[in-house]
């Protein structure tokens, strides 16, 4: 057992062990409240799937609250306790995490382990999720005039790795076609302790906490974990573009830029960098594309934040009356501007501001503090939580412009059109 020796004083110290079977516990004291929240991050997203088989990695997040054998329904019983609970998959993870009374920890340690004790699913219920999936696939992407962007770009930007595909899946086919077999073969190759992060954050005695841990989850088979290799993207040289006609309220532009994985140092930098490109009205491409210049009706810019190496997007719509090579044209401008010049001393203070005051606004909340605890587990340094804004203090102009140069290549990124056919 570890116990950090960081603090901070918005953020609670943690301690953290690991059972026999290979779970990794986080336990975060907070006695000043009445709630609990549990968090248990799966160490396994849309990047362990394999093409033709994509998106079970979010069904199965759907499935997983079926997944308490019959009779037991996980959010009802949850809920009639007081408490509330959702899920996320991302390309890399995927997070579970409930909040509830704290003296209803028990019962939410014990739903959580009786979901990753075996594979409960009923064909019923699976049928019922994948339809589920398909309407959200149809909502969001076939029914959204843009909503297949994503699907374009990340299969435009990654040839080998597998985030070539996005974590919903590659179509409805592939969806389709998904069965209860691969569903199966999926949670015996994942969903297993010694593939799994659990924080508990709140009001708690520690003991108290370790025995309900210990007695919940000690029995539950270790599960063996799959070696994983993920193909290496080759470094992009070229301008790869797409151009897609189609009937739009109005026409778009999607860049995307190779950038660093998640724990390289770069990574704050990018990070601050499209900050101060799109975040909020006083940021270059919005002060200047979309309220002086009037180009776009919406533009941002973003960073995929991945395990590994990731991208940069930029995005926006453009107003009737411009083109879309005036809204590239500007773009470039503003990022060549970054290039050349370094951020002065004013607007430098007032990024460095809004910066501390989104992190520490993040760290707010009892969930929050257990998925963001969860997730510097995941990366591998869980003192993350109380060292990362420290990351975002040490950046200067210097290394923003130094970023700008690095990852806003003119001669290797993905570029999509969508024009009015």
């Amino acid at each position: 057992m570890s116990v950090t020796s960081l603090h901070h004083p918005l953020i609670p110290v943690y301690e953290k062990y690991h059972l026999p079977n290979g779970l990794t516990v986080l336990l975060q004291q907070e006695n000043q409240t009445n709630l609990i929240a549990v968090c248990v991050l799966y160490k396994t997203g849309s990047r362990d799937e394999s093409k033709g088989k994509t998106g079970i990695a979010h069904l199965f997040e759907h499935l997983m609250f079926s997944n308490c054998g019959p009779g037991i329904d996980f959010d009802s019983l949850l809920q009639n306790a007081g408490g509330d609970c959702n899920a996320f998959t991302t390309t890399d993870t995927t997070q579970y995490y409930s909040i509830g009374p704290a003296n209803q920890l028990e019962l939410i340690l014990a739903l959580e382990a009786n979901r990753i004790s075996g594979f409960h699913i009923s064909k019923k219920d699976f049928k019922t999720q994948q339809r589920v999936v398909l309407e959200e696939f149809s909502e969001m992407y076939l029914n959204n005039p843009y909503g297949m962007f994503s699907h374009e770009i990340m299969a435009l930007a990654y040839k080998q790795h597998p985030y070539q595909w996005p974590v919903i899946g590659e179509s409805q086919e592939v969806l389709s076609a998904l069965t209860m077999q691969d569903a199966e073969s999926f949670y015996h190759d994942y969903y297993h302790p010694s593939n799994a992060i659990l924080v508990i954050s709140g009001k708690m005695d520690l003991d108290q906490a370790k025995r309900y841990v210990d007695k919940h989850f000690s029995s539950i088979k270790a599960g063996i974990n799959k070696p994983r290799i993920y193909p290496t993207e080759p470094p992009l040289s070229e301008i790869r573009s797409l151009t897609v006609n189609k009937q739009l309220p109005e026409e778009a532009v999607y860049f995307a830029f190779p950038h660093c994985k998640r724990t390289d140092p770069d990574f704050y930098a990018i990070d601050f960098l499209t900050d101060v490109l799109a975040e909020g009205k006083s940021s270059l491409f919005y002060s200047i594309l979309k309220k002086e210049k009037m180009l776009c009706s919406t533009v941002d810019c973003y960073i995929t934040s991945t395990t590994d190496p990731g991208l940069i997007i930029f995005e926006a719509k453009v107003n009737p009356q411009y083109s879309i090579k005036e809204v590239e044209s500007g773009f470039w401008e503003i990022v060549r501007q970054l290039q050349h010049h370094t951020i002065d001393d004013h607007n430098w203070e007032k990024y460095m501001n809004k910066n501390e005051s989104a992190y520490l606004f993040s760290q707010l909340g009892l969930m929050n503090q257990a998925l963001n605890l969860s997730y510097a587990e995941w990366l591998g340094n869980p003192d993350l939580i109380f060292t990362e804004l420290e990351n975002y203090k040490q950046l200067t102009p210097q290394k923003i412009k130094e970023a700008a140069i690095a990852y806003f290549s003119e001669i290797g990124y993905c570029k999509i059109y969508y024009r009015q056919a």
